[in-house]
């Protein structure tokens, strides 16, 4: 996925973009407002504003104040969108009195888009980059790490948005708010000491050559990074992408993990992504990577051999049950095979154990982003 590096802010479909939004998409570019989908395709929607909240119809640009105290239903119905009796276009957004508005439950900072998506609704939710951050922290990596871990995700996760503002400006937003971007919680799942490394590390991003460099980051890469070109098949990754081999490493959760499956279970799951091996008899891997991650796996069955690239056979099988492609050993039963591996995740860019120990050893957070980003440097997006 190559990175787009728009910085229009606020990314909605063509059909919107008249006169009457220019002043709004000024207004993002100034502050570096994003868009996130929070609920995507839903029957219904509740939202509340703890300080009332202002809807303003994104055709017509009527607006109807909401009172605090209440949860409001949405509901999609013929020619537009239904509040309480309010009638909108397809698309309206909601302006807080306060600081946020509640989705189902859920707090968010800045405003809101509802989006008449066919006969379902989908909410976006407008937030400036920073109170994105706040709400992205917390749910990447654990509060209670120390500050320089804390701050090193800060700068990578805000290195992150930058270059993939647009990634879906198809769909109308420019990122998701769950695993395919970066989970974010809103303003429910905000902590102090994740909310101080954002601000700290205020608008730092990593440029290579002057540019937003690519960025990406896992959970535990075991003791070596590793290059994208074995992980998506990129053709000529970045130079600071390369696998790299991290210090000294201690213990993790993910040191050491195990996941077994039955061979009729592996086959029903090929079979739902379109390998028809029959029965399977056993499991093998085929070549290793500088940083120790199997290549491809080698399925023998009733049908002969399918060689299936590691990346793909971890993502059909599940990220929680094949944690990484470091696997050193494959242990094939009669009726089953078991996979013993270390790391979680898929290995490229930043090691979050790794920061949180190279944290805890006394390197700062700019130490830390040299190492798993070497050449790039730290400056204000």
């Amino acid at each position: 996925m190559k990175p787009k590096f728009s910085r229009t802010g606020v990314l909605l479909p063509t059909v919107f973009f008249t006169l009457i939004f220019a002043p709004l998409l000024l207004s993002a570019r100034d502050t570096q407002i994003i868009t996130i989908l929070i609920e995507g395709r839903q029957k219904t929607l509740n939202v509340s504003s703890p300080g009332g909240m202002t809807a303003v119809d994104m055709q017509s640009g009527r607006k109807v104040f909401f009172p605090k105290g209440s949860s409001y239903r949405v509901t999609p119905v013929p020619g537009g969108i239904d509040i309480r009796g309010e009638g909108f276009s397809d698309m309206f957004r909601l302006i807080p009195k306060g600081e946020s508005v509640r989705v189902n439950g859920r707090a968010f900072r800045g405003g809101i888009i509802l989006r008449k998506d066919g006969s379902l609704l989908s909410a976006i939710n407008e937030v400036e980059v920073e109170d994105y951050l706040r709400g992205v922290l917390p749910r990447e990596l654990s509060p209670a790490w120390n500050e320089d871990a804390l701050k090193a995700q800060a700068v990578v996760s805000r290195t992150y948005i930058m270059a993939n503002l647009g990634r879906f400006a198809k769909q109308g937003y420019d990122l998701t708010s769950c695993e395919n971007s970066q989970v974010y919680g809103g303003l429910d799942c905000e902590q102090n000491t994740t909310s101080e490394a954002v601000r700290a590390t205020a608008g730092e991003v990593l440029k290579y050559r002057g540019e937003i460099a690519r960025v990406y980051f896992h959970a535990d890469a075991a003791g070596h990074t590793e290059s994208p070109e074995f992980v998506w098949g990129s053709s000529e990754p970045p130079p600071y992408l390369k696998g790299r081999r991290e210090p000294a490493r201690n213990e993790t959760p993910y040191s050491s993990w195990e996941y077994e499956i039955g061979f009729e279970e592996l086959a029903r799951v090929l079979e739902k992504n379109d390998y028809k091996t029959g029965r399977i008899k056993r499991v093998v891997a085929r070549g290793k990577t500088g940083a120790g991650r199997v290549k491809n796996f080698m399925l023998y069955s009733e049908t002969g051999k399918t060689e299936i690239k590691s990346g793909k056979f971890r993502t059909m099988l599940g990220g929680r049950n094949i944690k990484s492609t470091k696997i050193q050993n494959i242990i094939n039963g009669r009726k089953s095979v078991v996979f013993k591996g270390s790391g979680w995740g898929h290995g490229v860019g930043m090691s979050q154990w790794g920061a949180k120990e190279l944290a805890e050893k006394g390197w700062d957070y700019k130490k830390i982003l040299r190492l798993y980003f070497p050449g790039t440097r730290i400056a204000k997006y």
